[in-house]
C-alpha cells in the first residue's frame, strides 16, 4: 500500500485550512486530484456536504482548478 501523501491544496492561493478540510472531506486530497475536477460538479459537492459557504462560488472554485492545472511540482 502506498504511503499517504500530504494534502498540498493549501499551497494554492485562496485555499486556507478550512477549505483544505472541506475539499478533503469530498475526496480532493491533492493538487493533482483537484486539477481533474469540473468546477460546477465540485461546487455542487461542496454545497451538498457543507451547505452554502460564504465567499465561495463558481468563480473561486474555477480559479482553484485553474491554479492546480498550472501548478508545477
Amino acid at each position: 500500500m502506498a504511503d499517504k501523501v500530504e494534502n498540498d491544496v493549501f499551497k494554492l492561493k485562496g485555499i486556507g485550512p478550512k477549505h483544505t478540510e472541506m475539499l478533503e472531506s469530498i475526496g480532493v486530497d491533492s493538487i493533482k486530484e483537484l486539477r481533474h475536477r469540473v468546477p460546477e460538479h465540485l461546487l455542487e459537492m461542496i454545497k451538498t456536504r457543507h451547505g452554502t459557504v460564504p465567499g465561495m462560488g463558481l468563480k473561486e472554485v474555477t480559479d482553484w482548478i485553474e491554479q492546480a492545472k498550472a501548478w508545477k511540482e
